[in-house]
């Protein structure tokens, strides 16, 4: 048994000693570094298409909440206004042209939102 422990020994040295030895095992490291690399790629890419996927489901709703914002921007606006007028401040045209500003705002940025996602 020992004998053939010495011999197996000696063969696998000069086995590892021939260059066609190590550039076969280079080659298989390299091959197996690379599909690892590819697999983990493909498992990254899926799931950042997934993660896009996710993202771009909310873009609906979240157009229709700043609209909604912007709607609740005019009612308080409108309301703010009127009492300036009643109360005869002199900064009436401010907050006419801030309330319609933000309104505007976010009305566009509600529109722009799907550019974001092509």
């Amino acid at each position: 048994m020992q004998q053939l422990k010495k011999k197996l020994q000696r063969a696998a040295d000069r086995f590892m000693a021939s260059k066609f030895a190590q550039k076969g095992v280079l080659a298989l490291v390299c091959l197996t570094v690379s599909v690892g690399e590819a697999m983990a790629a493909s498992k990254g890419a899926a799931g950042f298409t997934k993660a896009t996927q996710e993202v771009s489901s909310y873009q609906t709703p979240v157009s229709n909440l700043m609209k909604a914002i912007a709607a609740v921007i005019v009612l308080v606006g409108a309301f703010n206004v009127y009492f300036k007028m009643q109360n005869g401040d002199q900064d009436v045209k401010k907050t006419i042209m801030l309330t319609i500003g933000g309104c505007i705002a976010f009305i566009a940025l509600s529109e722009a939102l799907p550019l974001f996602f092509k």
